[in-house]
């Protein structure tokens, strides 16, 4: 270049700026991904990353430089380590237990030390997005699709021959475990020749941050796995090759569990050095939150004002609370409770008794509760006055989350609860009230008593030393210009494509548009109800969905233009068609009375006057069969409805139960009770399609407003003087 020119020269320096530019950016950069492909043993690919970033390449979606630091020399190229005698001098798992004295500290600091079992993180080295984001790097979230052969038949055996119920999580890890060991294709038994793979799945384990405990339950799980592998008859395999395998794995574990029993040790320890949190300490968010937990209840409940939907999630976190915190139950007992249980609680000596089956452990007691009379109201008033705002679906759970589901943990809530009161530095669990209320059982309580204790906390009788063990853009803009063409949802004209159109410039047409528009949303509203009126805050949710910024209709508005729909829109309309086929109704639960009058059944949201409610259902008869088989059954005839439909005389059989059509399901209408004087449904005779065929169908429509926890009711047709006398002492059949 020494001859050529100033312009030459200055051309051929950008020529090479754009070239380093162009090599830095495709040449110089690495996807951790790639890597893992690449490079499957860890300790490898930790050694390359760290060789790749130190000569100035850029590696994209790398580990936490904390990960990175864990990254050690594969064992077996020391001296040291060079014993072949034992499968667990090589295991890097081995390496780290038999390390010096100061890499034994250094890895205890970065091991977690809590005992997962107690559910308290506080203490963990590591929060729980670190450990998942540390794991997608290093290729460990990956599963195998769930339809997988090995799967599907380990899940069946969880379920069908060792009776775990809940047992996706177990699914789940060794799915994770066999992703790993085969990132591509459909799992089968490779890995059990691929041992130092494997010892890197521990490693791996190690280094992302999880506990020992949480590793020890991965390493049970896959041994679990590949014991149903080794039993089953449809699997050909060599049963000695597992067998070796299998034993392989549990002197693996064995450092591990070394570890782990340190930690549980470590955590006894802190607890007699800096002393547990005593029962009162552990209410303290109680009593904090107290003063404003009673004004929302008073607020809601007797001077029946507006509460703000944060204060109505604030005062469900209390609700749980007092279950965990002062009814000592865990938190599967808080999300486990249902409507059912709740309207079937028993007045027993001044207290509410509830028995809660579903708790999620594996206990076989069933969870109860006593509550104070104090305490049903409050849960009362958040049942009443606020659970039928998020009542969305068929969800059945007592304690709904703002989306209208299921809570899916009271631990969260609970820690929630802690931190709006400004006691999140001293956050409490439900499983440190519980050891805190043992501690004290078992030196103030009798051995009866202590019993009793157990039964209620649900525990075991043996409550001492075990504790409860603890979830194109170009195709994105054609749908959105697609669905711009729905009903409702076009934009007006402006003003240029009116006058383009050939309109005049006045706003007479454009008003005139935004005025069908504005009458087309709030029958496209309405559409979504037919047969129930729906509450205000169920109506203002849908209008939000639907992302209008302006002409949007009133929720108010829409409510008060509600009718009960007619006889020909109910025949059609879906969701009546779908509640008679599946027999299952929102709103509704049987309710056990105490007397003579047996169950009946309770409202569990608001209905509106002209609500559709359920059907009665059963075989549908002539009135002549049913005549016959109310002679043939004498006084245990009672589940008969004879009505008259198209000229023709019928008759619904509700006595024959199950039906054949839903066995082993408790339908409503059989079991709603009769009244003269107060009924607040009626029968509707109407003709349903259903399974391609039409059939006469009574449905029972609300005939006044009914609110929560009401019970059913309509006219039999009969009273006393109907049964000549014999009937005199049922008061109830003339209410």
């Amino acid at each position: 270049m020494k001859g050529r020119s100033a312009v030459d020269i200055a051309a051929q320096v950008e020529i090479a700026k754009e070239s380093t530019r162009v090599w830095t950016a495709t040449q110089r950069v690495w996807e951790y991904k790639t890597l893992v492909k690449l490079l499957p043993d860890h300790v490898s690919r930790m050694a390359m990353v760290k060789y790749l970033i130190q000569n100035g390449y850029l590696i994209l979606n790398k580990p936490f430089d904390e990960d990175m630091d864990c990254a050690r020399e594969a064992p077996g190229t020391s001296d040291s380590h060079t014993s072949t005698t034992s499968a667990v001098a090589t295991s890097p798992v081995a390496c780290t237990a038999s390390s010096s004295p100061q890499e034994e500290e250094e890895t205890s600091s970065e091991t977690p030390s809590s005992d997962e079992r107690t559910r308290d993180s506080s203490r963990r080295s590591h929060s729980t997005p670190t450990v998942r984001e540390a794991m997608q790097a290093g290729g460990m979230y990956g599963k195998c699709p769930p339809e997988s052969k090995l799967l599907v038949g380990f899940k069946d055996h969880l379920i069908g021959a060792l009776q775990v119920q809940n047992c996706q999580q177990e699914v789940d890890n060794v799915s994770r475990f066999l992703c790993y060991m085969q990132p591509e294709g459909e799992p089968n038994l490779e890995f059990l020749n691929k041992t130092t793979d494997t010892m890197g799945y521990m490693k791996a384990l190690i280094q992302s941050g999880l506990s020992a405990a949480t590793i020890l339950n991965y390493w049970k799980n896959i041994i679990r796995f590949l014991e149903y592998v080794k039993g089953s008859i449809d699997i050909n395999v060599d049963r000695v090759k597992i067998e070796k395998y299998i034993d392989y794995l549990k002197t693996m574990r064995k450092p591990v569990a070394r570890t782990h029993s340190g930690d549980v040790c470590s955590t006894r320890y802190d607890r007699i050095v800096d002393g547990m949190p005593t029962v009162h300490e552990c209410n303290l968010v109680l009593q904090t939150g107290n003063a404003r937990f009673l004004d929302i209840y008073n607020r809601m409940a007797i001077s029946k004002t507006v509460v703000s939907p944060t204060d109505k999630t604030w005062y469900r976190y209390y609700c749980e609370a007092l279950m965990m915190l002062r009814h000592f139950q865990r938190p599967g007992a808080v999300e486990g409770m249902t409507v059912k249980e709740w309207v079937n609680r028993k007045l027993t000596d001044g207290r509410y008794l509830i028995g809660i089956k579903k708790h999620k452990t594996g206990a076989t007691h069933v969870a109860t509760i006593a509550l104070t009379l104090e305490e049903e109201a409050w849960y009362q008033g958040y049942y009443e006055f606020i659970r039928p705002e998020f009542v969305r679906g068929e969800c059945d759970s007592f304690f709904l989350s703002a989306r209208g589901t299921k809570i899916t943990s009271g631990s969260s809530d609970l820690n929630r609860l802690h931190e709006s009161c400004g006691l999140k530095h001293v956050s409490r669990t439900s499983g440190q009230v519980r050891r805190a209320a043992e501690t004290l059982v078992a030196t103030s309580f009798t051995e009866k008593q202590k019993q009793n204790v157990a039964a209620y906390m649900c525990h075991s009788d043996l409550m001492a030393d075990k504790h409860y063990r603890m979830p194109v853009p170009s195709t994105i803009v054609a749908t959105a210009i697609l669905l711009d063409t729905l009903p409702g949802d076009c934009q007006p004209p402006t003003k240029k494509q009116r006058v383009d159109a050939g309109f005049s410039e006045n706003r007479i047409y454009y008003d005139r548009w935004r005025k069908c528009q504005y009458a087309d949303r709030q029958e496209h509203l309405l559409s979504y109800y037919t047969y129930q009126k729906p509450s205000c805050g169920k109506m203002e949710r849908l209008i939000s969905k639907e992302g209008w910024t302006s002409n949007c209709p009133n929720a108010q508005d829409i409510l008060d233009m509600w009718k009960p729909a007619v006889k020909y829109v109910i025949e059609s309309d879906k969701h009546i068609l779908k509640s008679c086929s599946r027999q299952k109704w929102k709103g509704l639960v049987i309710k056990s009375f105490d007397g003579q009058k047996g169950e009946g059944v309770v409202a569990t949201t608001n209905f509106t006057k002209g609500d559709i409610v359920c059907d009665y259902h059963g075989k549908v008869i002539t009135k002549a069969d049913g005549e016959t088989m109310m002679e043939e059954l004498g006084n245990q005839a009672c589940y008969f409805f004879f009505f008259k439909a198209g000229g023709e005389n019928l008759c619904i059989d509700a006595q024959t139960w199950p039906c054949q059509c839903h066995p082993g399901l408790e339908t409503f209408g059989r079991k709603i009770n009769h009244s003269s004087k107060n009924p607040n449904i009626m029968p509707l005779s109407v003709v349903l399609r259903l399974d391609d065929e039409d059939v006469h169908t009574i449905l029972f429509k609300a005939t006044r407003d009914i609110k929560v926890d009401t019970e059913l009711k309509f006219n039999y047709g009969v009273n006393r003087k109907s049964f000549r006398g014999e009937a005199l002492d049922l008061d109830w059949l003339d209410e």
